[in-house]
């Protein structure tokens, strides 16, 4: 019962969690109509009508196609060997030698960071060691390969798999808003030089100043994510450094240079860059490092 109690209360939190993506589905709906209509319908040369209605579509389709794979792609979780068994989570419960079995279990599976204490990262919810980069996210109930941050307005977690995603929807977002931003100017200046009263007039100016508002909100949150990004940063890096081996501190531990940390999320290839498609690069539980002068310390190699 209590099982059956506890499934009831994840899925209705679950749902709620969406209630902010159907806030921003219902106002890109809104500004389709307000954009396709109250202003496209106004332009009155056929050639400029054409080529705003294509960019704007094209625009639109990168951006809902970002949104969607952001909302609906897994960010990914610890592989079966970073599990504890059953008998060894009981054997560690049963004994006060803890720290040792999950020495003993960490063998079999690839870790560098540690505690502030130089203990094994270990998720008791999830019964796991604790991959590299990985935390627990309390919201969706699981531990989170690289994860940034848990976001309500996709009503996921931001981790590996869907962190290229992410970016692009910040990209596709402001590049949306500033389109219908600039594209607005020079029409509500005219409608303020000649004083129209067309009542669709009300929906461009209501459509231009949530783009602006939009644009300058979310901009700033993409220029941090790219920071994060050329860094090979997450967000809960930038605001703690990882631990490792006898409670050393490293917040350079896996910035391999600012063109190479961009292609361990987007990828090789050029061509995929701009789409969201899977591109990037490694497993989500094993990370190239700067170089190490001794891989038992997990100690960087100091440079003059």
């Amino acid at each position: 019962m209590q099982e059956q109690q506890k499934g009831c209360s994840y899925y209705c939190q679950r749902c709620s969690m969406f209630i902010p993506v159907l806030f921003v589905l219902a106002l890109i709906g809104w500004s389709y109509y307000a954009f396709m209509i109250a202003y496209g319908g106004r332009i009155e040369d056929l050639a400029t009508r054409v080529l705003v209605s294509i960019l704007y579509h094209v625009i639109l389709i990168l951006f809902l196609w970002s949104y969607m794979m952001a909302i609906f792609t897994q960010p990914g979780r610890p592989p079966p060997q970073y599990y504890l068994t059953e008998g060894e989570h009981m054997n560690m419960r049963a004994t006060d030698r803890g720290r040792e079995v999950l020495q003993s279990v960490s063998a079999r599976v690839t870790v560098q960071e540690r505690t502030t204490t130089g203990a094994t990262r270990y998720c008791d919810t999830c019964k796991c060691i604790k991959p590299d980069r990985a935390h627990h996210c309390s919201m969706c109930m699981q531990c989170v390969l690289k994860m940034d941050h848990h976001c309500p307005w996709i009503g996921n977690c931001v981790g590996f798999t869907n962190y290229k995603y992410f970016v692009l929807f910040l990209a596709y977002t402001c590049l949306y808003t500033l389109f219908i931003t600039l594209c607005c100017i020079p029409y509500i200046t005219n409608v303020w030089r000649h004083r129209s009263d067309d009542p669709l007039n009300f929906h461009v100016l209501i459509m231009f100043l949530i783009s602006l508002v939009f644009f300058l909100t979310v901009f700033g949150l993409f220029s941090f994510h790219i920071y994060l990004l050329i860094h090979n940063k997450t967000t809960l890096e930038s605001s703690r450094a990882p631990c490792f081996r006898g409670g050393f501190a490293d917040s350079k531990h896996y910035d391999l240079g600012g063109f190479e940390n961009f292609k361990q999320v987007f990828g090789d290839s050029p061509y995929l860059w701009v789409l969201p498609v899977f591109s990037s690069k490694g497993n989500g539980y094993e990370y190239d490092t700067r170089a190490y002068t001794n891989a038992r310390t997990d100690v960087p190699a100091r440079t003059p």
